[in-house]
């Protein structure tokens, strides 16, 4: 029994260094036997088998494979090797996965820093939105037209590898950037005046310019209509004699709209109107004569668009792509529309333009504009090919020309920077920094990392970082449902606000630099009066609008007192602690926790009404199967300390039947504790863990990858330099700007950047 919580002591404190020579001996007499014993008949030197992991003598011949050896570790954690035969206990797999993630982690210095790899990462649709927003200065809400982008890495969608281009979503950002740019431009209303010469089928045509049309006779003209809006049709014919009403009828692609009746006029001519709907695109326009009406003599055609006074929005973002008022003549179209996307493109790819790069764009506009298209509209043409571009829709970095870390660009960095905390393109300080080369220098991005995180916008990065770090994001909708049969004590009003509670403070450590560690232990909360009643606590806010709140009884604070928290941890009227004991472990400390063998029995229904029995009398006569055991020893003591809050996240002191919730628990490493505010003292104790955890979730975040082996250099290091600062959320943010992944690329992952630049020149 010592023993055995000696050893799981060691798994739940994976982070604890050893000594190398520690290190090296464990390997020896306790990882290396077993590995033997059941993986000798494939993997020995005499085998066939090429995977010859138990070549390996040392710690040190472990840490020199590094990658056949994190592979070992994941078969294991699997369960996919040994395929057959005696198995590992899993107390034996669980062991052996974590001693080679530790000595993979505590070498990894021994070969450098790697910097992050050459990828092509589409923005994420979220990215896109705030992207369109900055370019063109309007507030559009356009990603739920996109579909949701996948999760990889570390478990955020701004992961390179998720972040592919299907054809359904290329159709779409067609769709969308039309969408934008008509949301954008004020194109000045149509008007088209047609003679009867100018229609077909070609008639020959009086001294008048009339053409005679005998009834069944019809003329078409194909017409390109700008935009979605009422158009006023209009025809002039000779004045017909005293006795006729002739008719024309108006007919759009093939549709009847409606007529035009005349009667006889002393000036001569008689002309008629209708209004009409078009959508945008071509379409064609015919007056047709039906077989009752008598002949008459057409003269000319009109269409006029229904002039509408563009929204002030609308107005202004007009200004600021053209840098004039709607309407407003433009002498010289052609200088002008190359000042203008030459200028966009520059903003739209993030980057100075190459030499000849605009061309391709202008010669768009250059075609519009030959077909007569008022300069708004060849200049909307050239800009939609802009967001459909590559370099529009993904942020591309070029490959370095040698192997090893090499500086990013200072537009790359701006990039990186830019999107890392606002999720969206480098503004002009940004831009000018870049632009003069100072954005490599040490203060300059430390400054202007401050610059960000002190911005509105730094919210995106706490927003989005929190709620899909956490799984807080979903609650309300797919976690945690507002259901109708619930809706008269949790509304969608309060799933919004448990939401946000951990957002605000993550967003207040970043602004105040306040310690990683008050994830666990802060002393206030931001609290909404329907939540605090929501919790209990009505006396604590008055008004819907946040409030920071001081709570000093232990109950609430830090993320194990978020209701969001708690509530996605649970089942629909009962709680788990085998879910929320699982979240403490993964989400917070790390610590992965293999799927269930596949011969484990199922845990049964935590419903104490149908089985009498309380969660804890249940889970521990699941902990009896030795299968079950080498898990739950580990998850549930830290699930049973949460049994305070429901599963809505409000705090009881009896369960469903009245009986008093049991909260005390006994981790296999000996620290006992009874409720969350002593489970949060324990977790305290193992800052380390936690503190490395949370660095590498925010590195990957930053990175948008996952984090392998070699990064962890770079965590240690991340982890060591913030000690001094108390590990404030805005120093690790700093540091990691600083450090050689994020500020460095080299070329050793993805041939897709140099194809699509040799595609593009």
């Amino acid at each position: 029994m010592i023993v055995t919580r000696l050893y799981a002591a060691l798994l739940f404190l994976g982070s604890l260094p050893l000594l190398p020579s520690l290190s090296g001996q464990e390997f020896r007499t306790q990882i290396r036997p077993v590995l033997v014993k059941h993986c000798q008949p494939c993997h020995s030197s005499e085998s066939e088998n090429r995977v010859r992991f138990l070549r390996a003598r040392s710690a040190a011949d472990v840490a020199s494979e590094r990658g056949l050896w994190r592979n070992v570790a994941t078969q294991l954690r699997n369960r996919t090797m040994p395929p057959t035969g005696p198995q590992p206990s899993e107390h034996d797999r669980f062991k052996i996965a974590t001693w080679i993630d530790r000595t993979l982690r505590e070498t990894a210095c021994e070969i450098g820093e790697r910097a992050s790899p050459v990828t092509l990462r589409r923005l994420s649709r979220t990215e896109y939105q705030n992207t369109i927003r900055d370019l063109f200065g309007l507030p559009l809400q356009v990603a739920e037209l996109f579909p949701v982008d996948g999760s990889g890495g570390e478990g955020f969608d701004n992961n390179a590898e998720t972040l592919y281009l299907s054809p359904l979503l290329a159709e779409r950002y067609l769709e969308v950037a039309d969408r934008v740019l008509n949301a954008v431009i004020v194109r000045p209303p149509l008007g088209r005046a047609f003679t009867a010469r100018d229609l077909y089928p070609e008639r020959h045509a009086d001294t008048h310019d009339s053409v005679e049309m005998l009834p069944g006779d019809s003329v078409s003209r194909e017409v390109t209509f700008y935009e979605e809006s009422d158009y006023e049709i209009s025809s002039w014919i000779r004045s017909p004699d005293k006795d006729d009403e002739p008719v024309i009828e108006i007919i759009t692609d093939g549709t009847v709209r409606g007529q035009l009746r005349f009667s006889w006029s002393a000036a001569r001519a008689a002309s008629r109107r209708l209004t009409v709907p078009f959508g945008s695109g071509k379409h064609r326009l015919t007056l047709s004569v039906p077989n009752h009406s008598p002949a008459l003599r057409l003269v000319s055609l009109d269409i006029d668009q229904e002039k509408v006074e563009p929204a002030p929005g609308k107005r202004a973002a007009h200004f600021q792509l053209f840098g004039r008022d709607p309407g407003e003549p433009v002498l010289d179209s052609r200088r002008e529309a190359s000042r203008l996307l030459r200028g966009f493109l520059t903003r739209a790819f993030r980057r100075p333009l190459s030499t000849g790069e605009a061309e391709p764009f202008l010669s768009l506009f250059d075609r519009s504009a030959r077909r007569g298209d008022p300069f708004e509209e060849s200049i909307r043409i050239a800009l939609k090919a802009v967001l459909v571009s590559p370099d529009f829709l993904y942020r591309v970095e070029d490959a370095p020309d040698g192997p090893g870390p090499h500086p990013l660009s200072n537009h790359e960095l701006a990039t990186r920077l830019s999107y890392f905390l606002w999720g969206s393109m480098p503004d002009s300080e940004l831009k000018h920094l870049a632009d003069a080369g100072r954005l490599q220098d040490d203060e300059v991005l430390a400054a202007q990392v401050d610059r960000l995180i002190e911005h509105p916008r730094s919210r995106f990065f706490a927003s989005t970082f929190i709620g899909q770090w956490l799984g807080t994001k979903d609650v309300g909708g797919r976690v945690a449902p507002t259901l109708n049969e619930i809706q008269h004590f949790y509304t969608p009003q309060i799933a919004a606000d448990m939401r946000e509670e951990p957002v605000l403070l993550f967003q207040r450590m970043l602004n105040e630099d306040r310690s990683l560690l008050e994830f666990i232990h802060a002393d206030y909360t931001y609290l909404t009066e329907r939540l605090a009643r929501h919790y209990d606590m009505p006396e604590s806010v008055q008004g819907n609008d946040f409030r920071l709140v001081s709570v000093t009884d232990g109950r609430r604070g830090g993320l194990l007192g978020s209701g969001a928290v708690q509530a996605m941890n649970a089942a629909y009227k009962r709680t788990s602690p085998v879910l929320r004991g699982v979240w403490v472990l993964d989400v917070l400390l790390g610590t992965r926790i293999p799927s269930p063998p596949p011969d484990t029995p199922p845990l049964e229904s935590e419903d104490s009404e149908a089985t009498g029995l309380s969660v804890r009398e249940m889970l521990d006569m699941h902990r009896a199967n030795t299968a079950c055991a080498a898990c739950h020893d580990l998850i549930d003591p830290i699930g049973f300390g949460l049994e305070n809050y429901d599963w809505l996240g409000r705090w009881r002191d009896v369960d469903d039947a009245g009986r008093p919730v049991d909260v005390a628990g006994i981790l296999p490493s000996g620290e006992a504790f009874r409720g969350p505010g002593e489970l949060r003292e324990v977790l305290l104790s193992k800052k380390d863990q936690l503190i490395r955890h949370i660095t590498q979730k925010i590195l990957g975040y930053a990175l948008g990858r996952g984090i392998s082996d070699r990064d962890h250099c770079t965590i240690e290091r991340l982890v060591r330099s913030i000690e001094s600062a108390n590990y404030g959320a805005r120093s690790l943010v700093r540091e990691i700007v600083l450090s050689v992944p994020f500020r460095c690329v080299q070329a050793d992952a993805d041939v897709g950047t140099s194809q699509l630049r040799a595609e593009r020149e």
